[in-house]
């Protein structure tokens, strides 16, 4: 194949063009809009996992927080209810609606000559390293038919750290053997809505859904509701039983680490605490969930859950074995007992969820790997709990305050000797070495529960020099909860809750001495 080349230049080389880089992008160009940004993605459309999710997906959290700041996802709010008998805080969107949504802004910026978007390439990482200095980054076309040379004015985003894993993209990482029928969940929705036998086939299967997160959770709802599998059907691998946030309890991000503070750090006392509010709810009333993914369910949609009485919670299955020709058999870690499937193999189905979505492992095996890596480069990663799509917004935010000078350097230089670090005689911090030291990212599964209410308080404080600037920012930005009427940010009293409570919580020392300087910068914002 012949190969052809071409030189580029743009001021961001954004990389990955899933719902985060969208929501960074979006803000980017609002707050900097002479800005010309390159968005590439190895799929061929916007969108990351929503191009390749199972049909039946919908948004898990309300459509009015997510996607990017400039755009409504849920629409007119009038033609909503009137057409679809949907108040806007209900409205989840579809796939459909999803990758509607997120071509039509790419196109929109496209038309703009703000962007330009690459689909269906890939970034030379390995070459990463070595270009930083100079500006001057590679990429080039999936089939290897185009490279690109691009020189980068500004920074290059990487921003494929939080990519969702789908079992679309990734197979069962165990043995299954021959003859044992595997399916995913997409695989389960084309058939279904094929006309014919196999259609009629599949309604007379007994299916065994593998894996408990938000995908398994979709794929027994689907089950039951469109395809009308009886519940006695249907058998459920749960390797460990998990927390679920109420979708119609009207919950806040910050709900979870605020009773964690009050709790201790003490994990079931916080979360029997929200449950008692009405704000988590689990499978099963007589189990204490272990995991805590932030799983958003609705209550009609646990009501089909709960109708599930064949549980296997034996750990991880390690293998799928065909057993005396007909028979099929679920191996499990631990040496826990082997589950003997409730179906001839000829009529039972597998379901496969067991990716890990969002928990990719990349959050926590990339360790000390910084936001704001350099002058030159800059990697998204969550600096709030989810919902993805504000941290990235504000992250966004940040950047475009460092370009036009706004951030409030002096108190990011008291932060950041109050967290420990010093600059050697002659020299002083860069607006881009305080960013390194101060904004740190949170993994939704680490123990660093309290990073995310640490970061809202930051961007308050360093945002602009009057915290007022960055709150408003907040209440007008439509992926922020701040938005909705009645909501308040009560920075004072969650400065003033980490800091009497700092070693309880097991606040490093230097954190707590950070915390006094933000509580000094933010009194303005009382009550707010």
């Amino acid at each position: 194949m012949t190969s052809s080349s071409k030189e580029l230049e743009c001021d961001y080389l954004v990389v990955g063009a899933g719902a985060a880089p969208m929501a960074f992008i979006d803000t980017l160009l609002t707050e900097l809009p002479d800005s010309k940004v390159i968005l590439i993605d190895k799929k061929a459309a916007p969108g990351g996992h929503w191009v390749d999710a199972y049909g039946f997906v919908r948004l898990h959290q309300p459509s009015i927080v997510y996607g990017i700041s400039s755009q409504q996802l849920e629409g007119n709010w009038l033609k909503l209810l009137l057409t679809k008998l949907t108040l806007p805080w209900k409205h989840r969107a579809s796939k459909k609606e999803m990758l509607t949504y997120f071509g039509n802004f790419v196109d929109k910026k496209v038309a703009s000559k703000q962007l330009d978007f690459y689909p269906n390439s890939i970034y030379k990482f390995e070459t990463k390293g070595k270009v930083d200095q100079d500006g001057i980054h590679y990429f080039s076309s999936v089939d290897g038919s185009m490279s690109y040379k691009v020189k980068v004015n500004s920074k290059l985003v990487d921003g494929t750290r939080g990519e969702c894993i789908i079992p679309h993209d990734s197979p069962l990482q165990f043995p299954v053997d021959e003859g044992v029928r595997v399916m995913t969940p997409n695989q389960i929705y084309d058939t279904h809505q094929e006309k014919g036998d196999k259609r009629s086939v599949m309604l007379k299967n007994k299916y065994v859904v593998l894996g408990a997160g938000k995908t398994g959770m979709d794929a027994i709802v689907y089950l039951q509701r469109k395809m009308k599998i009886d519940p006695v059907n249907i058998a459920w691998v749960i390797p460990n039983d998990v927390w679920m946030l109420n979708g119609s309890a009207g919950g806040r991000p910050w709900d979870f680490p605020e009773s964690m503070a009050k709790c201790s750090n003490d994990i079931d006392k916080a979360s029997f605490s929200l449950e008692k509010e009405g704000k988590l709810v689990r499978l099963d009333e007589n189990i204490t969930p272990t995991r805590f993914r932030f799983p958003v369910t609705q209550l009609n949609e646990l009501k089909l859950l709960r109708k599930v009485k064949t549980i296997i919670r034996r750990g991880r299955a390690t293998a799928i074995r065909r057993k005396n020709n007909s028979h099929v058999t679920v191996e499990f870690e631990s040496n826990h007992p082997p589950w003997d499937g409730f179906a001839p193999i000829e009529t039972c189905i597998f379901v496969h969820a067991t990716s890990p979505g969002p928990s990719n492992g990349r959050f926590d095996s990339m360790g000390g790997e910084d936001i704001f890596g350099s002058s030159r480069n800059m990697t998204l990663h969550l600096i709030f709990l989810p919902p993805v799509s504000f941290s990235m917004s504000c992250l966004a935010k940040i950047e475009a305050a460092r370009v036009k000078g706004t951030l409030d350097t002096g108190v990011m230089r008291r932060l950041a000797l109050a967290f420990g670090e010093e600059k050697t005689a002659g020299s002083d911090f860069t607006d881009d070495d305080l960013l390194k030291i101060l904004i740190k990212r949170v993994s939704p599964s680490g123990n660093d529960i309290h990073r995310g209410t640490i970061n809202q308080v930051l961007l308050l404080a360093f945002i602009d020099r009057d915290p007022m600037v960055p709150l408003k920012w907040m209440k007008q930005n439509r992926l922020s909860f701040l938005s909705i009427p009645g909501v308040k940010a009560d920075s004072c009293n969650h400065v003033r809750m980490l800091r009497s409570k700092g070693t309880t919580l097991g606040l490093p020392e230097n954190h707590v001495r950070m915390l006094d300087v933000l509580g000094e910068k933010i009194v303005p914002l009382e009550g707010m």
